[in-house]
């Protein structure tokens, strides 16, 4: 199990065991070999990841030219406000009806749109990948997931790894023939090592503002993740959460006289397991993710709990559609 107490630690337990956006051209690869396959992600899963996008909840500055409304006004076809006429407007946008009826110049502003950056940030610590199957490889796929639907979007998207430090970032790339680049780096992070949070904090400036969605299981004090929270709200980014937990996490099965060996500092504490133990486990577990949802809401970011164990299809039409991290 990850821990006897989330609330207070960090690491696994377990039982002794360039701002500018670039394009790239479409990858070739051996069948079974390709990054998309190494992250699990299938064609008819991309196929229908084409159909959605990740919200925003506000106007977005981008820069370039994209599908969601910008701070700026712009020339899409929706209505977003009225003003006087200055010299030098374009008459094609004065309102005729408005003079004809109050007998000023009135200029028609449309809004814009423009893209936004996608800043996939994947936790790579010991503990992440403690349990591969439930935990490393989901939170890699999940993140390969949101930055193709990114990239599909018309959104720049960028992927960085960390742990002690930061082991590895892509991006920001735009279009979807870079979407392999990103999925062979996402694949090729290299995993181990204590978490870190304070190298997230200092490389967060690195990537464009936009949507930052954090990726890790999160067993840290709550009040440990607070900088993480403070810097991306003073970068400007909106903030995601997705925790990725096992279900020996989740649900843990083991009982008896056991040693937990903690998977990123090595330290060791004996232990008897029953049903008073877990009890005691479940109820910091569920203390544990209320704190951590309350932070997150203080600083107006989204946190979804995924099961690992999951098929990753459900995880990202299911899952991700009902915690609004996805949008049809």
């Amino acid at each position: 199990m990850s821990s006897t107490n989330p609330g207070t630690t960090r690491s696994g337990l377990s039982p002794a065991a360039p701002d500018r956006p670039e394009t790239a051209r479409p990858e070739t690869a051996r069948p079974g070999n390709s990054p998309a396959s190494r992250l699990g992600l299938t064609q008819d899963l991309l196929k229908a990841l084409q159909r959605l996008a990740i919200p925003s909840r506000r106007a977005v500055l981008g820069g370039i030219a994209g599908r969601r409304r910008s701070r700026r006004y712009g020339s899409s076809l929706d209505l977003a406000d009225y003003r006087a006429y200055a010299p030098g407007d374009d008459i094609r946008r004065l309102d005729w009806s408005a003079y004809a009826r109050l007998g000023r110049l009135i200029m028609r502003l449309y809004a814009g749109e423009e893209d936004t950056c996608i800043n996939l940030w994947v936790d790579t610590s010991a503990s992440m990948a403690w349990d591969e199957a439930t935990k490393c490889r989901p939170a890699r796929a999940i993140a390969g997931a949101l930055a193709f639907l990114a990239l599909a979007s018309e959104d720049r998207a960028a992927c960085a790894g960390f742990s002690g430090s930061v082991v590895g970032r892509a991006g920001p790339l735009r279009g979807k023939p870079s979407a392999p680049r990103l999925w062979a780096a996402l694949a090729d992070f290299p995993s181990g090592g204590p978490t870190g949070w304070a190298s997230l904090v200092a490389a967060i400036p690195s990537l464009p503002r936009g949507i930052s969605v954090v990726i890790s299981d999160f067993l840290a004090d709550p009040e440990e993740l607070r900088p993480v929270f403070a810097a991306q709200k003073r970068a400007g980014n909106e903030l995601m959460l997705i925790q990725v937990l096992s279900p020996e996490e989740l649900r843990p099965s083991i009982a008896g006289e056991l040693r937990l060996v903690d998977s990123e500092s090595e330290a060791s504490v004996d232990v008897t397991v029953g049903r008073a133990a877990l009890e005691a486990y479940h109820g910091a577990r569920l203390e544990h993710g209320r704190a951590l949802s309350a932070l997150a809401s203080s600083y107006g970011a989204t946190l979804m709990p995924v099961d690992g164990s999951l098929p990753l299809r459900q995880i990202v039409l299911g899952d991700m559609l009902r915690a609004r991290v996805a949008s049809a």
